[in-house]
């Protein structure tokens, strides 16, 4: 136990240099103190927003100091008290903020009356290309976004008006691509949304610079997305070898590589085919006309017509007609049919297999031999793969098995998962060193200073005389023994030149 009166009078009886250095030491620990409480109520910040663009970062700061919320700005980021990072993010996402660098149809809240007509052709350009940014944005896939819009000037005197045309640049998050299908969707999005503007003239480039919408190539006519259909098309080939020959090899046993020519021409065809042997009667028409004529008199005229003038009667000939006709139409059956050629048929497809051997440790023998497979094992392998694939030798297909063995491989390691450990190590050096800093201090000053005060010294014992002469030395040290030597030898010590005139008096006694 440390006796707090006896430290004050110790102290007291210090002389006043000494008196000085405590007094600095005592005003060290309690600045100390302070500085060590202030650490640890001092505000936790965390990331508020990072990657920011510059205007950004100003509407946000402005909106910060109007709301009087401390924050720290760093590069490219900025932070806030770590109680309060959700709470401001929603607030200001009330509010459009972050916007992404460009600005939208907030643009149009403040208008003046005395902008002109191209101002307002301007900013309406410049909203349409900031909310296109951002609807882009939402993707889970995107990072950030720009859009530009090139519509040029309609001409009365044009007999050919230039169509309008956008052009995209995103940057994916990491690990992160888009499909073709969410490629084609921004691509109408940004053409439904402007006048005049066909899908063909949207153009859409990654941060890389590499296109992503579907052009064709100058030379061959293919498109990124028969590219991606033909690669595709090979990458499952060769999954369904090695799914077929793992399970028999073994797993990591078995290489495999598929070249594919795909056939991308569309046919249309028209045909018409008649079936003489099907016939049906579609119409019939059937005529019939029979006409009898027969008269007997005399010679037709006035002479045989008097009375009582004989004539002479002639036989007249007899006539008799008799017409017939029959008109039948058959329909002959008929087939029209429009044929359209398929698009993505393989043409012909060559396979190249690796499969590795069989490995067998020897009794007795740490070295592993290696044992090629046998021909009808090979041949074995072969006939699954054919079957795997769909081999065609009649279109010109090429297939080659060949059992070699495999290098070892050590395993890839993977990328350490990269984790946000500078923020939990703030966290945790904010209270241990506070508790070191003041460990420190307890064992390497205050302690030392409370016991270099309560020992006392020498001069500071009213007790010790010393003697004079060399016989009260003697009855001295009869009496008190060995502490006192000890104390004489220590204010020996510290008073050398009074104790070398002691010992000259008791020379001199002698």
């Amino acid at each position: 136990m440390v006796n707090i009166d006896a430290i004050s009078d110790q102290i007291k009886t210090l002389p006043t240099k000494k008196k000085l250095m405590v007094l600095a030491v005592l005003v060290f620990v309690l600045a100390s103190l302070i500085l060590i409480f202030t650490w640890i109520q001092r505000a936790d910040y965390q990331v508020l927003y990072s990657q920011l663009s510059e205007e950004d970062a100003g509407l946000i700061i402005q909106k910060l100091n109007e709301q009087r919320i401390l924050y720290r700005a760093e590069a490219g980021k900025i932070m806030v008290p770590a109680d309060k990072v959700y709470e401001i993010r929603i607030n200001l996402a009330s509010q459009g903020l972050p916007q992404g660098g460009a600005v939208g149809f907030e643009l149009f809240d403040k208008t003046s009356f005395t902008m002109t007509d191209f101002v307002q052709k301007l900013n309406y350009r410049r909203a349409l290309q900031g909310e296109l940014s951002r609807t882009i944005r939402s993707l889970s896939e995107v990072e950030l976004c720009r859009v530009h819009i090139s519509v040029p000037e309609k001409s009365l005197f044009a007999r050919d008006n230039e169509r309008p045309k956008a052009s995209v640049l995103v940057k994916f998050k990491q690990g992160r691509s888009l499909s073709q299908g969410q490629v084609q969707g921004i691509v109408h999005l940004v053409a439904s949304s402007v006048e005049g503007l066909n899908a063909k003239d949207v153009t859409i480039v990654d941060n890389r610079g590499e296109m992503l919408t579907a052009q064709a190539d100058e030379t061959t006519g293919i498109t990124s997305s028969q590219i991606g259909y033909q690669r595709n098309i090979e990458k499952d080939l060769e999954n369904r070898i090695t799914g077929i020959l793992e399970p028999v090899v073994g797993k990591g046993k078995a290489r495999a590589k598929v070249a594919a020519e795909i056939d991308f021409t569309k046919s249309e065809k028209t045909e018409e085919r008649y079936d003489p042997d099907s016939q049906v009667a579609r119409s019939e028409q059937k005529t019939l006309e029979k006409t009898v004529n027969g008269t007997r008199g005399g010679v037709p005229g006035v002479s045989s017509n008097l009375p009582g003038k004989t004539t002479t009667q002639v036989a007249a000939s007899q006539g008799q007609s008799e017409k017939k006709s029959e008109t039948i139409n058959y329909e002959i059956s008929r087939i029209t049919s429009h044929i359209v050629g398929a698009s993505g048929e393989i043409k012909r497809q060559s396979v190249v297999v690796l499969v590795d051997g069989i490995y067998a440790a020897q009794q007795g023998a740490k070295e592993i031999t290696y044992t090629p497979r046998t021909e009808e094992q090979m041949n074995q392998l072969e006939e699954m793969v054919k079957k795997a694939v769909g081999f065609r030798p009649d279109r010109g297909d090429e297939m080659r098995v060949v059992n070699m063995p495999f290098e070892p491989a050590g395993q890839e390691e993977l990328p350490a998962t990269k984790r946000e450990i500078v923020p939990i190590f703030l966290t945790i050096a904010k209270y241990l060193v506070p508790i070191a800093v003041l460990a420190l201090l307890i064992l390497l000053v205050v302690r030392p200073l409370i016991k270099a005060i309560s020992i006392p010294s020498l001069t500071q014992q009213p007790s010790l005389t010393l003697p004079q002469t060399v016989s009260e030395l003697e009855k001295k040290m009869e009496i008190a023994g060995t502490p006192s030597i000890e104390n004489i030898i220590e204010w020996t010590k510290k008073n050398p030149k009074e104790a070398t005139n002691l010992v000259k008096n008791w020379m001199e006694e002698r």
